[in-house]
């Protein structure tokens, strides 16, 4: 569960600094950059009889992780600003900072991660019942 913990913490650092309207948008890609770091798709390559056979195996796995981040970026931009709209109509109903909003969903976000990864006696995915 240690990478749901790590995808919610990024989650909430990335809408953080999306929020932050004192910053361009090139300075908050950036930043998030910076505070999450690069997505990265590493995958280990077995050992090929010829170097053509490894240059190969190298390309498909470019292209594969080129596709694969453009995919994530179709559904992440998207979830992004639906999810800054959300927080931004919330604050104005609610008459609540967006700073306050967005500790407040990080505390609940903690605890529901917590909860699941520590579930009550006798309803964990490892029981034997």
């Amino acid at each position: 569960m240690g990478d749901y913990r790590e995808a919610v913490a990024r989650w909430i650092r990335q809408l953080t600094i999306v929020l932050d309207t004192s910053l361009t948008d090139q300075e908050q890609a950036q930043l998030i950059g910076e505070v999450n770091g690069p997505v990265q798709f590493t995958i280990q390559l077995p050992p090929y009889r010829w170097a053509w056979q490894q240059a190969v195996a190298r390309d498909v796995m470019e292209a594969a992780a080129e596709a694969g981040m453009a995919a994530l970026n179709e559904h992440l931009n998207p979830a992004m600003e639906t999810t800054r709209y959300l927080l931004e109509r919330l604050s104005e109903a609610t008459g609540r900072p967006l700073e306050d909003l967005m500790q407040e969903m990080s505390i609940v976000l903690d605890a529901a991660v917590a909860a699941a990864e520590n579930p009550p006696h006798g309803q964990g995915p490892t029981d034997d019942s």
